[in-house]
């Protein structure tokens, strides 16, 4: 990074070392600019590239893409159709653009994921306040090999509904995993989606539970079901807690852990992959100094363990 703001939200390993995505201030256009670098395995800078216009433009997710380099996703005030649109840009391996595309309408829509088809393609997930039902609407999307859309799926209600991360499935379909206002019984409730290459929605699941409930990002799990985090928020605590979910293959909850409900400023999971033994790793921050400072979380759960009920029945109880 330089003078200015520098942020890193994705990394991959890569034959030399590691790419970075993320946004800067730092260099570029103006304001801020998608940023994509390319490091040795001592951590040494071997390029950097940034993408953008004049106004902000915001990576926060990184892939590698059909036929090697990169895709990066996230959102851009510089071009598009509205105040704020997706951007997918496309590089080589070494980062230099081979083209960009933007998705969205006269109002606000950001991209926040991307993942990878088998048909060469792109799924994107994130929100809308172009389309939908009302308010913002979850948001995904499908592109071919050179960014151009192929369909558009919006879901949701009148309320705020949010898609954070794509993810694939064991059968090759994606879950996309977010929250829902509209359908919640109360607060916000974890919202997943199970949705195929074509747009064909194979399910949806709204799982309720007490408080207000965000999952971020989710993943597979080797069994073929799925972990999940985000936070969870208490109001009568005041402080949120780590939320992390599991369910079977077709989205029906299993288990609900809360971690970290003691902590003085809060704790989230951001990023969650599978492990080989049937459990999951999660990434996130926790405020645990008197001085509310943030610090790094990383945690190693084995499987969920017995399977709690159903969300049809009632509200699950946590499991501490």
């Amino acid at each position: 990074g330089g003078g200015g703001d520098d942020a890193g939200w994705s990394v991959l390993e890569t034959a030399d070392g590691f790419a970075v995505g993320g946004f800067t201030d730092s260099f570029g256009h103006g304001d801020y600019d998608f940023y994509l670098l390319e490091v040795d395995r001592s951590g040494v800078p071997l390029w950097s590239r940034t993408y953008g216009g004049a106004r902000s433009d915001r990576s926060w997710a990184l892939a590698r893409a059909h036929g090697g380099g990169f895709v990066m996703v996230g959102e851009t005030m510089s071009q598009g159709a509205g105040e704020e649109d997706c951007l997918l840009v496309r590089t080589d391996a070494s980062g230099n653009e081979l083209w960009s595309r933007t998705f969205g309408g006269a109002m606000g829509d950001r991209c926040f994921a991307v993942a990878l088809d088998d048909d060469g393609g792109y799924v994107l997930a994130g929100q809308t306040y172009s389309e939908g039902a009302g308010d913002r609407d979850a948001f995904i999307l499908k592109t071919n090999g050179e960014g151009v859309l192929e369909w558009s799926r919006t879901f949701g209600g009148e309320a705020s509904d949010v898609a954070h991360s794509v993810a694939r499935t064991a059968d090759g379909a994606f879950l996309v995993t977010g929250y829902t206002t509209s359908l919640a019984a109360r607060d916000d409730d974890p919202y997943l989606i199970k949705i195929t290459g074509t747009g064909e929605t194979v399910w949806t699941r709204v799982l309720p539970m007490e408080g207000t409930n965000h999952t971020i990002t989710g993943d597979t799990r080797a069994d073929g079901g799925f972990c999940l985090v985000g936070f969870t928020e208490d109001r009568r605590v005041g402080t949120g807690a780590v939320l992390i979910v599991w369910t079977d293959p077709e989205g029906r909850l299993e288990g609900v852990d809360e971690r970290l409900h003691t902590t003085p400023g809060g704790a989230m999971g951001y990023t969650v992959r599978a492990t080989s033994d049937g459990g999951c790793v999660f990434a996130g921050h926790a405020t645990v100094d008197p001085v509310r400072r943030a610090d790094l979380l990383l945690v190693k759960l084995g499987p969920p363990q017995a399977p709690a009920e159903r969300p049809e029945s009632r509200p699950p109880t946590p499991i501490r």
